[in-house]
């Protein structure tokens, strides 16, 4: 059986159009013709699916190439993030040095001295740094980031009830000069003119010069006072009081209430002095203390004493 269908042929013949000419025979063995048939169906086939491989490669290729592409432009955008991440670190350090020095001046604690960008990691957070480890750092940085702004407006708050108090203290605290002039003799212990303990400072002003109350009060005392002359003394809010001595006329009597800037009395020379000018104490609770410090007082300078 196997020889017979080895010996089986196909003829094929090859006739021209006019029938003039010689025909062409060709005897073509079974098995090769169905061999050359294989060839040919594989040969196809093969192409077809290169043909479609190679296009399925080359939409792959260009995917890839818009991925990569698409990655390296967050990267990018991601590490200017991270740029501005830290911007924002140098700046919050900035604002915190600032009110830093601001309650100093205003005699507050300072609750702390450096920014820190830092935050134990939250699920969100971890699922962040197995993605990617710098999206992991923006995350933590801007959690932290917005917690120092919180922060930092308590400290403002606080500031701003601060200065309030402050203001409320100096309007009815003393501050500022009773009288313009030159210092000619400063608070503690002198030799000139008199060996003894100076509880104020003297102003040295021309004769009738207006004497004016450095802060809102009630007067306590107005009249002859030893060593002091015609001296002038003031009660204020928070257990200051103030007095003016060696004036030359007095312009209000005990019980009255003053405002700051009024004028009470007038310089002279009354007392124990050698020379017309303005004698100015500023008590705290009765207690001489050193007035020059509130001649020019401030809000920052004030803080210290408030």
């Amino acid at each position: 059986m196997k020889e017979r269908e080895k010996n089986r042929h196909f003829t094929l013949m090859v006739v021209p159009h006019d029938a003039a000419g010689r025909a062409w025979v060709f005897r073509i063995p079974s098995f090769i013709l169905k061999n050359l048939l294989t060839v040919i169906l594989l040969s196809i086939l093969v192409f077809s699916l290169s043909i479609f491989y190679s296009t399925f490669l080359s939409g792959k290729l260009v995917h890839y190439n818009v991925v990569v592409s698409q990655s390296g432009e967050k990267d990018k955008k991601i590490d200017e993030f991270l740029t501005d991440t830290g911007a924002i670190k140098r700046e919050l350090q900035s604002i915190l040095d600032q009110n830093n020095e601001l309650r100093r001046l205003l005699g507050l604690k300072i609750e702390k001295e450096k920014v820190v960008i830092e935050e134990q990691e939250s699920s969100i957070g971890k699922a962040a740094l197995e993605l990617n480890p710098k999206l992991f750092k923006i995350q933590r940085a801007l959690k932290s980031s917005l917690k120092e702004i919180d922060d930092t407006k308590v400290s403002f708050s606080q500031l701003k009830e601060r200065v309030a108090y402050i203001q409320e203290r100096m309007a009815a605290s003393p501050s500022g000069w009773p009288v313009y002039g030159r210092l000619v003799s400063f608070f503690g212990y002198r030799r000139s003119p008199w060996r003894s303990f100076h509880t104020g400072i003297d102003i040295d002003v021309p004769y009738g010069y207006p004497v004016r109350a450095t802060a809102p009060g009630t007067v306590t005392f107005a009249g002859w006072r030893s060593g002091y002359g015609q001296a002038v003394q003031i009660s204020h809010n928070y257990g200051f009081s103030t007095l003016y001595a060696h004036n030359s006329k007095l312009l209000v009597s005990p019980g009255s209430k003053v405002r700051k800037g009024q004028i009470i009395a007038s310089v002279g020379a009354t007392g124990l002095t050698t020379g017309s000018h303005c004698h100015y104490e500023v008590r705290k609770r009765g207690t001489p203390i050193n007035p020059y410090a509130f001649l020019n007082l401030t809000i920052l300078s004030a803080g210290r004493y408030f």
